[in-house]
């Protein structure tokens, strides 16, 4: 099945925007490709800090904090003592909390790299959303002439009509705001 572009009438340069994605013969510029990629799935969950590395931060802190504070307050004259010396009394009060920043760093990545990012769980409503968004996606085409996409009449679902010429940049907010108008009683309402 081909479908005529709106803007040149002409079906013979028209292809499903799933197809001219998976075309490798004439592939599609980058940004192109990117503005009529699918709608994408669930993202990962975040994963905060581990309580570790929490505790091992906040105790770096407060150390850091002690030193700060004994080196403003001892004014201490090392004119007489050796460079080594000025250097670890200047420098010592701060070897103990990037120790601990340096193991909380560890903690956290050790505990990233065991545990794979899990995607996360989508509500059924959300669920419910994307694969509306997908359906109307699956329903779009290309006009590689004229580089803009369209919906051909009845493709989202029956009766529904074609739309107009989209400009590409245009096409993700096409794909919701027909599959808002197509299923709009049948789509699920999220609060966002």
């Amino acid at each position: 099945m081909s479908a005529p572009c709106p803007q040149c009438a002409a079906p013979d340069q028209s292809v499903a925007v799933s197809q001219a994605l998976a075309d490798t013969t004439r592939p599609l510029a980058g940004p192109t490709r990117a503005l009529l990629a699918p709608p994408p799935g669930p993202r990962p969950a975040e994963e905060g800090l581990s309580g570790a590395a929490i505790s091992l931060s906040v105790l770096a802190a407060v150390f850091g904090l002690l030193g700060i504070l004994s080196l403003v307050r001892n004014r201490t004259d090392l004119a007489g003592y050796d460079p080594a010396y000025r250097v670890g009394y200047l420098v010592g009060p701060f070897v103990l909390p990037l120790f601990l920043l340096a193991i909380a760093a560890i903690v956290e990545v050790v505990k990233r790299s065991r545990r794979p990012a899990a995607p996360a769980a989508a509500s059924p409503e959300e669920e419910a959303r994307r694969q509306l968004h997908t359906r109307v996606w699956q329903a779009g085409w290309l006009c590689r002439r004229c580089q803009v996409a369209f919906f051909p009449e009845a493709s989202i679902r029956p009766g529904f009509p074609a739309s107009p010429a989209i400009p590409v940049e245009q096409f993700p907010l096409w794909v919701m705001t027909a599959a808002e108008r197509a299923f709009g009683a049948d789509a699920p309402a999220v609060a966002d």
